[in-house]
């Protein structure tokens, strides 16, 4: 029988609590330890899962009974945190986006490369129920070869539940961190179905606004990404939208495929699964699932640190062609 992995839960708040929710429901998976800055909250959150808690990393990344970190932290806390875990030989799983920019990423993955351990990154929307049935029809080529992909995810944020997540330093700007990362990384994974490798655009653009009370960050733009194959990408986004919709259309050669409201359709009609309809926190049962069936050798690791480079990379682009409105060639 495979031995479970032994978890830390690095930060406990908001996000880590809704993680560990979907954690109880994963089998080969026990959670050892749980810490905070905030002893209290380490305390509480250790106590719903029956573990031990700390304010002190040094003691997690120290303890024999914790084989990888799972980190629930501010972005620009990212790089630092998972290069010691990765220097103390424990495995990563990093909440998205996987750092502030390119080179913080790029120090991750060699890092965890020399150290010889896995490193992952939270793209949750990945394991969505419609997004892993789309993901398996393109594979075997349901639309043919996809030309374009339209991504539109509008919505309204009155406030911020967290203080760092208005801080500009520490969480890298509003929409293209917290929800960008996400949608760019889905974009990609589903143009990647049946490849040889993972895609990466050649081409840049974007506009982006500050139109938002919630945060000083990226309220509003437009992303369009062109690839060496002619194909396209285009993002668009609003946190100041009254109206909420989130819908990814994919144009292919031989028809079109969408989804929305977690239901694939393909040219506008249903298209049934035995996989039911998922709810947001049951995507991160499924990543947890995955990232333990990798590390126990029984799957592919969900969202590896070097894929997800050009995720990182292509949000740096993005941000600085908003600033003059030129291309950046990537």
């Amino acid at each position: 029988m495979t031995a479970a992995i032994r978890l830390a839960m690095v930060g406990c708040g908001q996000i880590a609590r809704a993680h560990l929710q979907a954690i109880a429901t994963v089998s080969g998976v026990h959670v050892t330890w749980c810490q905070d800055i905030d002893d209290g909250r380490a305390a509480a959150t250790a106590g719903s899962c029956n573990a031990r808690h700390t304010t002190d990393y040094q003691q997690v990344l120290g303890a024999d009974d914790v084989d990888a970190v799972f980190l629930c932290l501010p972005h620009n806390l990212h790089e630092s945190f998972t290069v010691q875990a990765a220097g103390a030989g424990k495995h990563v799983l990093v909440e998205k986006p996987m750092a502030l920019n390119e080179a913080e990423a790029q120090r991750m993955v060699d890092v965890a490369q020399a150290a010889g351990v896995s490193l992952c990154v939270g793209q949750s929307t990945r394991c969505m129920a419609g997004m892993r049935q789309a993901h398996a029809l393109l594979a075997a080529g349901s639309i043919g070869r996809v030309r374009h992909v339209m991504h539109q995810r509008v919505f309204f944020i009155d406030r911020l539940t967290t203080d760092w997540r208005r801080v500009e330093a520490e969480c890298g700007g509003l929409y293209l961190p917290l929800f960008g990362s996400h949608d760019i990384d889905a974009m990609f994974w589903l143009m990647s179905a049946g490849a040889a490798a993972p895609v990466q655009p050649a081409r840049v653009w974007s506009s982006l606004r500050t139109n938002s009370d919630a945060s000083g960050g990226d309220s509003d733009g437009v992303l369009c990404l062109d690839f060496a194959d002619a194909s396209l990408a285009t993002l668009q986004f609003s946190v100041c939208s009254r109206r909420t919709r989130t819908e990814t259309i994919l144009v292919g050669t031989e028809g079109t495929l969408s989804v929305k409201d977690n239901r694939v359709r393909v040219d506008g009609e249903i298209v049934e699964t035995d996989m039911p309809p998922h709810a947001f926190a049951d995507s991160f049962a499924e990543q947890m699932r995955q990232f333990v069936a990798g590390l126990q050798g029984e799957g592919p690791l969900p969202a590896p640190g070097a894929e997800v480079i050009t995720v990182v990379r292509t949000l740096d682009l993005a941000r600085a062609a908003a600033v003059d409105g030129m291309a950046r060639v990537f």
